[in-house]
């Protein structure tokens, strides 16, 4: 008989988002759409002005994921090694623009 793991490349990811407008289905939609298997959701704490959310999913997910959610206005507070391509990226299109206002 062969043991198949289940969850054996998890990643938790802290979000926070205004507390007027946080929806939980919507947090749930999104990720549905994206394809994210949804590990656990818990959220963590909220005051007056934000809530934040942890959440553990499938790493594989977070390289579309993390994007779907920023454009959202979700504020993705745990720092993932995708976030670092996307900050290469950035920093390669500031240089290029510094080049061409030459």
């Amino acid at each position: 008989m062969q043991e198949i793991s289940v969850y054996k490349n998890l990643s938790k990811l802290s979000i926070r988002k205004s507390k007027d407008d946080f929806l939980l289905t919507e947090l749930t939609q999104l990720l549905e759409a994206s394809g994210v298997e949804i590990t656990s959701l818990h959220l963590e704490r909220q005051d007056e002005e934000w809530i934040d959310i942890l959440l553990t999913v499938n790493a594989e997910d977070l390289k579309h994921l993390l994007p779907t959610l920023r454009r959202f206005d979700y504020e993705v507070m745990s720092k993932h090694k995708e976030d670092d391509l996307e900050d290469k990226l950035q920093e390669h299109a500031s240089y290029l623009d510094k080049y061409l206002s030459m």
